[in-house]
């Protein structure tokens, strides 16, 4: 099954300026991890947010699960699809418990429903999966960017869509933690979320995708199992510059030096 899908999809941001997709056409079946890479200006989180609805496709198509996330409710879309920007800034100072708190507003019966234990326990749940428990009651903004982005994955996590996005997930993150979100992507991938998720980051993608997309220039160039398609050739020509791979001995993913 299909759960996203863009068909010749093009797309500016205003008239004057050039297209930032250009007839790009990609399918992602139910349960894949698929990791959108290319420099930046690619596309790649530009692909995201149209796949999120967030914008206005200029030509072709997109479906989410079957329907165009512009002409179905935003509370229904969001039970569907769960997006980690990579900017995520919130206007007001809130707790971390209310923002995570937010990811769970799809399955309120109304906007000032009060709080289920089922809502408390999934929060609670959620922030236990990224290690961040401990700040529940601390406001948002007192945390460090690493913090933050931590908080981010939680609130998708309590959201629990079946397709999940994300833009550098692992970004401003010390190694410690890019091991424990790295390991939550996988026991979701396991559980069977579609993920699409764009990344700088190719050993990271390589390790936990089950299929990477090179992007350049708003076109797809390349696409197709990482142990295929991660190759110096290829990484020189979406890159621009030199690059070695080698296999790691112990779990057999490719790393890439450069």
């Amino acid at each position: 099954m299909v759960d996203v899908a863009l068909k010749s999809v093009s797309f500016r941001y205003n008239s004057k300026q050039s297209l930032v997709l250009n007839g790009t056409t990609l399918f992602v079946e139910h349960g894949e991890f698929v990791g959108l890479l290319g420099p930046n200006g690619s596309g790649k989180t530009t692909m995201l947010r149209i796949i999120a609805g967030l914008f206005p496709v200029s030509d072709g198509e997109v479906k989410v699960c079957g329907m165009n996330p512009l002409k179905i409710g935003r509370k229904k879309l969001a039970k569907i699809v769960g997006f980690v920007t990579q900017d995520f800034i919130p206007i007001y100072d809130y707790t971390v418990k209310q923002i995570v708190l937010s990811g769970r507003l799809p399955y309120a019966k109304t906007f000032f429903s009060t709080w289920t234990d089922k809502d408390l326990e999934a929060v609670k749940e959620a922030l236990r999966k990224v290690d961040a428990e401990r700040f529940i009651e601390r406001s948002f903004h007192s945390l460090s960017t690493g913090e933050q982005k931590r908080v981010a994955m939680a609130r998708i996590l309590a959201q629990n869509t079946p397709v999940i996005l994300l833009d550098e997930p692992t970004a401003h993150l010390d190694p410690g933690h890019v091991v424990e979100i790295k390991n939550v992507l996988a026991h979701l991938h396991k559980e069977g979320k579609t993920i699409i998720a764009a990344f700088h980051d190719v050993n990271i993608a390589s390790e936990l995708c089950t299929r990477i997309v090179f992007m350049k220039s708003g076109k797809i160039l390349f696409d197709g199992p990482p142990e295929k398609i991660i190759t110096e050739k290829t990484l020189e020509l979406i890159y621009d510059t030199k690059f070695h791979v080698i296999k790691n001995p112990e779990t057999g993913k490719l790393i890439v030096v450069y």
